[in-house]
């Protein structure tokens, strides 16, 4: 087991951790059950490395056919040209469960949502170390999209609990 602490301070940002082997398949979901988001990624009490680019920046993909997720869940059009953004954000972000955020991180005062409780679309980590104020972790909680909370893996580092 291990916690998440912040790389700058030290400050503890999470409760006791598992490792998995690997991030799980990201659940599918479409919103028709009445729950306001999907179920998460990881169970609680876990988390996994994410090893695709996560977050902003967000930039137009060179193919404008391609219609991928620019973030878990969501495609992403590019509003200066057709086609659609992508993720150029940090690969091996360390995905939570975000219930095991809470109450260790601060939110943001400098990022807005963009509704629905989603991730801000490139404005910077929603969620900041209470002791020192880095960015620490963004959350994706949007009603179609995946249910996680990804910290940034220069932000943190693991300790043993």
């Amino acid at each position: 087991m291990n916690v998440l602490v912040c790389a700058a301070c030290g400050r503890r940002l999470s409760p006791p951790l598992r490792l998995l082997p690997e991030l799980p398949e990201r659940p599918e979901y479409d919103g028709q059950d009445g729950a306001r988001q999907a179920p998460s990624t990881v169970p609680r009490g876990t988390y996994a490395v994410d090893p695709e680019p996560s977050g902003g920046p967000y930039v137009p993909h060179p193919d404008p056919e391609w219609m991928g997720a620019a973030r878990p869940g969501a495609v992403m059009l590019d509003p200066d040209s057709p086609g659609c953004l992508m993720s150029a954000g940090p690969r091996d972000t360390l995905v939570v469960h975000p219930a095991d955020d809470r109450g260790f991180l601060s939110p943001n005062a400098d990022v807005r949502s963009n509704g629905c409780r989603s991730l801000p679309e490139g404005d910077g980590p929603d969620g900041v170390c209470p002791g020192c104020g880095v960015g620490a972790a963004s959350s994706f909680s949007s009603c179609t999209g995946p249910y996680e909370t990804h910290f940034l893996p220069d932000a943190v580092r693991t300790v043993p609990a």
